[in-house]
């Protein structure tokens, strides 16, 4: 599994309200295990997303006047579909919604998101890849 963490800026935490509303916008959908995902090959999700407040679920009928202390994005493999594609576009994703919720993205380790941190899990993945395909 390869994960990602969008946390707000300074000590405040998300609007569970705007995070929903962000990631309906960017194309996740509510379902399974009550978090969302990005639908991919089969239906199958490509990647998903939870609340970083325990238990990860988003109560859709309880959004009003809660929040939670950020998001975790994550790819599971093998899964289906080409994994850097599904990790390109996890990362993608969450860019642009770090925009949208003025958040910083950070590594499954807390350290802040970097090109590196990002090419060198890319790298790993493709890795993955080739291997998978050998056997």
């Amino acid at each position: 599994m390869i994960t990602l963490r969008l946390i707000p800026r300074g000590d405040d935490e998300l609007s569970t309200e705007r995070a929903v509303v962000a990631l309906t916008g960017a194309g996740l959908k509510h379902g399974k295990y009550a978090i969302f995902h990005r639908e991919g090959v089969d239906g199958e999700p490509a990647f998903s997303v939870a609340s970083l407040t325990e238990p990860g679920t988003f109560d859709l009928a309880n959004l009003r006047d809660t929040t939670i202390a950020g998001l975790t994005f994550f790819v599971v493999l093998p899964g289906i579909g080409d994994p850097v594609a599904r990790f390109d576009a996890m990362v993608e994703t969450a860019r642009a919604l770090s925009v949208e919720l003025a958040a910083d993205l950070h590594d499954e380790r807390g350290s802040s998101w970097s090109v590196q941190r990002e090419r060198y899990l890319r790298e790993e993945i493709i890795e993955y890849r080739h291997q998978a395909e050998r056997h």
